[in-house]
């Protein structure tokens, strides 16, 4: 279920949406939406913990720093954040998301593998030695990016296989809970 803070109607049909077994969580997208997210971010967040919703938020350009959505995780610590695209930043940067799980003070800010930079050697090793392969989950952007490429990416990662599972399932169990059951 997509949210655009500045329009009341988004809010409304969240919450029918959210109401159905098959919706997992609310998706924010500040640069499609453009909005800063520092500034829209709060009520987003009460939203989703009055619902016990997951945020998968799109980061980290001008718009969605990860910097400006982790504060709200940190006030509200019921609500899981997923910080997408792990390696993207609007100036070069490959760390946003891994700082933002670092500054996390719940344990409930997560990153999704999906990104533009899976060409980018080594990048998942260095996220799971950085932030532990328990706050990465796999995600592929389809069908932005080809789910068989973003899965090859996993599978042919220099990590235990105790560390795939974890990134490719187990994680998003804990995360999502009885909606994926």
């Amino acid at each position: 279920m997509v949210i655009d803070p500045r329009i009341p109607e988004t809010y409304r049909q969240a919450e029918r949406m959210l109401a159905l077994p098959t919706c997992a969580g609310i998706k924010i997208h500040p640069e499609e939406h453009i909005y800063p997210v520092a500034e829209h971010g709060r009520a987003v967040f009460e939203f989703a913990a009055r619902f016990g919703a997951v945020i998968l938020a799109h980061t980290s350009e001008k718009n969605s720093l990860c910097s400006d959505l982790v504060p709200f995780a940190n006030d509200f610590p019921e609500v899981r954040l997923i910080l997408a695209h792990i390696g993207h930043g609007w100036d070069g940067d490959y760390g946003h998301q891994v700082r933002g799980i670092q500054a996390s003070r719940h344990g409930n800010v997560f990153a999704d593998t999906s990104s533009a930079r899976s060409i980018t050697p080594n990048l998942i090793e260095w996220a799971v030695r950085e932030a532990g392969a328990d706050k990465i989950l796999f995600g592929s952007d389809t069908p932005l990016y080809h789910c068989g490429v973003q899965r090859s990416r996993i599978d042919h990662a220099d990590l235990s296989d105790a560390d795939k599972l974890l990134i490719l399932r187990d994680n998003a169990l804990r995360v999502f809970g009885a909606k994926l059951a």
